[in-house]
């Protein structure tokens, strides 16, 4: 019997007891999970634009790139709901060329009484005191300084004098340039007696910043999940070109990215419409979120179902994601035509339990067609492309162990117990055992395993003498999403 020693050499003449201890049939081998966020950053931001960095708490993400920043505002909401998974931020210079959305709020004040303003930006809701006999100066100064003291406020606030039409205004900026900001939403009423707050129109941003360059600089390192805060067309094909190519058998470093697409669901025909957006997207990597019209910034919507849902499958990619909480989104609710018509288009949807609180109901990539723009539902829910990545990374990593440093035979010989020789029955009952002790006994991915056996193909190729070639077909389990019965009473 030949036993192949990777410590101990042949030619060893010192006596003694020499054990090398192998743990390639031992333990088991799993991902680092990394998430990563992709957002603008802020001028004062200190992190390097285009380069992903880690980051472990909102304050550190605050410094590194600018308090209020899209990428910022995105840190935090991930880290509010998801402690599990190494966060990245991807932070994006904000287009230079871009003007920044403002809006103008008119101060005035007679006989004032003390009460309070209360001011709403994107849902947050922030109280300014206002004393006996204010000025409007004095008022706008007290909503300035509650806007300027808040942490991670997407906008800045500054009184405004204008002397000619003697008028005392507010007006907010939002923290970066682009089109990010016209997503704000500010209200801002008075409960003080004698103030009264006139709302302007608001000065949209211009321009989004190129992410292209920037995802190419992410090299091999591999983000599970990613949530991004850009759903313009340029963008959105430059992140599926990018995700697509890391989906590939010569990278395999794939990560599914999350999006929030914005408006009513409408139709494919009507631009703005969610369903207009969604039809230019298809891909199997990137998941859109109807976030309809809510209050809150669609970088919150992404880094929110980021968060909770690669919570729930880096555990389990093929687990049922149906009811997950996401506590601190508010939004209307969807009807059943409209959720139906958004699914088939590929976007995720919600639904709202009796308190109002956002409810997952059934996550899908935006890939709805295929190369011949026939409809295609290979990779509807998020769960196949999950499992069938995380099914590959498991064989390569339990190969990678079991099989360092074995030799390649064409034909079953016999070796001898013990030999680090690969065969094609080898690497055919490996897969066997594979598929049946991990994918169904102990994670649940895959089922019938007489027919995956059957399934299997393995050849050395014929003018090789190292490269081993099959193919084989997992039978994906699936999710528990509808029950459909006939009660037929009598």
């Amino acid at each position: 019997m030949a036993i192949a020693f990777t410590e101990i050499p042949a030619s060893l003449l010192v006596p003694g007891q020499y054990q090398e201890i192998d743990n390639s049939l031992a333990g088991s081998v799993s991902d680092v999970k990394r998430a990563l966020m992709i957002g603008t950053m802020a001028a004062q931001g200190t992190a390097t634009a285009g380069k992903a960095v880690q980051v472990r708490s909102a304050d550190k993400a605050k410094k590194l790139f600018g308090n209020g920043s899209p990428a910022s505002i995105m840190a935090e909401e991930f880290l509010s709901h998801n402690k599990t998974e190494e966060l990245y931020v991807l932070p994006i210079a904000e287009p230079a060329a871009g003007l920044k959305w403002n809006q103008s709020f008119i101060v005035a004040a007679s006989n004032v009484q003390a009460g309070s303003v209360s001011i709403v930006i994107n849902g947050e809701k922030i109280d300014a005191g206002i004393s006996e006999g204010a000025t409007a100066q004095e008022a706008a100064s007290a909503i300035v300084a509650a806007i300027n003291g808040e942490e991670n406020c997407p906008v800045e606030a500054e009184v405004v004098e204008d002397s000619e039409n003697n008028r005392i205004s507010v007006k907010l900026t939002s923290v970066v340039k682009g089109v990010t900001g016209n997503y704000n939403k500010v209200e801002i009423t008075s409960a003080a007696s004698g103030v009264s707050i006139t709302a302007q129109d608001a000065v949209l941003g211009t321009l989004s910043p190129d992410i292209e360059t920037p995802l190419k600089n992410l090299g091999s390192v591999r983000y599970h999940y990613l949530a991004c805060e850009f759903t313009d067309s340029a963008n959105l094909k430059a992140l599926a070109n990018e995700l697509n190519d890391r989906y590939t058998a010569l990278r395999q470093i794939d990560g599914r990215c999350f999006i929030a697409l914005t408006g009513e669901a409408g139709d494919t025909d009507t631009s703005g419409t969610m369903l207009y957006a969604a039809q230019s997207i298809n891909c199997p990597h990137i998941v859109p979120v109807s976030r309809g019209n809510a209050v809150q910034h669609p970088c919150v919507w992404a880094a929110a179902w980021c968060a909770v849902l690669s919570r729930r499958l880096s555990d389990d990619p093929a687990a049922n994601t149906t009811d997950i909480e996401i506590n601190d989104l508010t939004a209307d609710e969807f009807s059943f035509d409209d959720r139906q018509s958004l699914l088939a288009a590929g976007i995720s949807t919600y639904r709202l339990d009796s308190t109002g609180t956002v409810l997952v109901e059934r996550v899908v990539t935006s890939y709805t067609e295929n190369s011949d723009g026939a409809r295609d539902t290979s990779y509807l829910d998020i769960q196949v492309v999950e499992t069938v990545s995380a099914i590959r990374t498991k064989i390569n990593q339990e190969a990678r162990k079991r099989f360092k440093t074995w030799k390649l035979a064409k034909t079953e010989e016999n070796f001898g117990a013990g030999s680090k020789v690969m065969t094609p029955g080898v690497w055919r009952s490996f897969l066997a055992e594979v598929y049946q002790s991990y994918f169904i006994k102990e994670v649940q991915w895959c089922q019938d395993f007489e027919s995956y056996k059957d399934s299997i193909i393995v050849e050395v190729k014929a003018d090789s003498k190292t490269r081993l070639e099959y193919r084989h077909r997992p039978v994906l389990i699936g999710q528990f999403y509808i029950g459909a019965g006939l009660n037929q009473f009598q």
